[in-house]
């Protein structure tokens, strides 16, 4: 017999960041409805993101959005990053998250609408530092990859005998 325990661990930033390289990697996007990601749409949404416009998103590679993505919610000035890998594959399935260490552990619900309408969003999956998640945001659309110039707190499933 045995049962899942969640398991986490924290990835500190690394000194200096990667820079910011060229190119579109991640092909979707969705806020409403999905739709490809190009060289126009992607000055766009950023602008979008960045002024606020937007609270939400989701980054793919698929159009689907059903194995792997990044999503962002936010509002009142908390960001709530978070990348999704394996999507539903028992025992695969890890996510990484922004997080706030002084919420660590407690079940603080923030104000954040999420866009699903009906989530609720923890403080401790939270940060306030918008640049920082606009620039991980912006790294992840072109590279696929987490920029490591954030904390991330990754978090995965693993399977205990007992």
């Amino acid at each position: 017999m045995g049962n899942w325990v969640e398991r986490r661990e924290f990835v500190p930033v690394s000194e200096p960041p990667a820079e910011m390289p060229e190119g579109i990697r991640i092909k979707y996007y969705s806020h409403g409805k999905t739709q490809e990601l190009t060289a126009d749409s992607l000055k766009r949404v950023l602008k979008k993101l960045r002024r606020g416009d937007w609270g939400d998103i989701y980054l793919a590679d698929d159009p689907d959005m059903e194995d792997s993505y990044m999503q962002l919610e936010s509002g009142k000035g908390l960001y709530a990053l978070q990348y999704v890998k394996n999507v539903g594959v028992a025992g695969e399935e890890t996510w990484w998250s922004t997080y706030d260490p002084d919420y660590l552990g407690s079940d603080e619900e923030t104000d954040i609408d999420a866009s699903d309408g009906q989530s609720i969003i923890f403080r401790e999956y939270t940060t306030s530092d918008k640049e920082t998640v606009m620039t991980a945001i912006e790294y992840f659309i072109h590279t696929g990859k987490l920029w490591d110039g954030i904390p991330w707190m990754k978090n995965w499933n693993e399977w205990v005998e007992e």
